[in-house]
């Protein structure tokens, strides 16, 4: 079996975890995971207000409880802390760029909600130059800084149609830096990991590393640190689920900013503000529920992290396997949609982990 023996697990767990002695598995998981071949990673997942599951696998096995890269979860920190600021009238949705940040030189009539949708048109951050050629970008190894190629000819103009870029989130870091006063690290530590708990959770150190797999072969190394606000969050799974927990609680903004943030359909591609909602039809139990969906992929690490607010239920799905495929959720089928079903069809609470 590729997780631990439940000695080992109790250990562990109540290190991590004090209020619970074991960690909880439901075995449909287990099982879902077990018929992927090779999956490595850390699995996680709450339902009414409690931990349901946890276990890892593969090379996940050897460092269970470490913080992990979240990659483009990081957004919707990012997202919550732009909500934190709507709910206290210090920013709006519908202004533009300009208001807050008068002197960035390009689209500055791109509204918040357009950099939280991206649709602002601006520069892809991602395409830019690749000099050794191994698959990561100059800027984030740490060579050269993100607003030079931010403030490079848009793509297109503001609210043109939707365009993924990383310098979207960039600069509403910087808008928030603007309006409070406190930088992205201070931000997180002081509305996030501090309120919730989070004690695992900080922006990534600076430095340039390989720590996941593209397949067999080792991922190209990055400086997480230079995605800031768009994806340089480390911190354990069971953190990413508190997040979760605490923004379906309404514990971090208003119910009318939460509804902003998940209001999302047809017209705008089931994108809402920093993640993707939908309705998700789960075979085995004939549940049909909303899910709101973000996913993170930065060199071999991938994550997916859905809320089933209506279930009062959370999933997270975390790989340092970029060459796993997880599945697109939406579609109805695959990795991800299993594991919710799983999830959300299990009865009780989840069992202890078999010795």
């Amino acid at each position: 079996m590729r997780f631990l023996t439940l000695a080992a697990a109790a250990a562990l767990f109540f290190i991590a975890a004090p209020a619970h002695a074991v960690p909880p598995v439901i075995p449909a998981v287990i099982a879902r995971i077990e018929a992927a071949p090779g999956f490595s990673g850390i699995v996680g997942a709450r339902r009414g207000g409690s931990a349901a599951h946890y276990s890892w696998h593969g090379r996940g096995g050897t460092r269970p409880w470490r913080p992990v890269r979240w990659a483009s979860v990081t957004k919707s920190v990012t997202a919550v802390l732009v909500l934190q600021e709507v709910d206290a009238g210090r920013l709006s949705l519908d202004a533009p760029l300009s208001r807050y940040l008068p002197d960035w030189p390009v689209n500055g009539d791109a509204t918040l909600r357009q950099l939280l949708m991206h649709t602002s048109g601006l520069a892809d951050l991602s395409a830019s130059p690749d000099a050794d050629g191994d698959g990561m970008p100059d800027v984030y190894q740490g060579i050269g800084d993100w607003r030079t190629t931010c403030a490079l000819s848009p793509r297109a103009a503001a609210g043109a149609g939707f365009a993924y870029n990383n310098c979207d989130y960039l600069l509403l870091g910087a808008v928030l830096e603007a309006v409070t006063g406190q930088g992205w690290p201070d931000l997180v530590r002081t509305r996030i990991r501090e309120p919730l708990g989070l004690v695992s959770l900080e922006p990534a150190s600076p430095g340039v590393r390989s720590e996941a797999f593209d397949g067999a072969a080792p991922e190209p190394a990055v400086d997480v640190s230079t995605y800031g606000p768009a994806g340089d969050l480390y911190g354990g799974v069971e953190a990413m689920l508190g997040f979760d927990q605490a923004l379906m609680d309404g514990r971090l903004i208003s119910d009318a900013a939460r509804a902003e943030m998940w209001k999302a359909g047809p017209e705008t591609g089931y994108g809402g503000l920093s993640v993707w909602v939908y309705d998700l039809a789960l075979p085995g139990c004939g549940i049909r529920t909303r899910v709101v969906e973000r996913q993170g992929a930065i060199g071999g690490v991938q994550v997916r992290n859905y809320l089933m607010p209506d279930l009062n239920a959370a999933l997270v799905i975390w790989t340092d396997d970029g060459a796993f495929d997880p599945g697109e959720t939406w579609t109805g089928q695959g990795f991800g949609v299993d594991l919710l079903a799983a999830v959300a069809c299990a009865d009780g609470q989840g069992s202890a982990a078999p010795a």
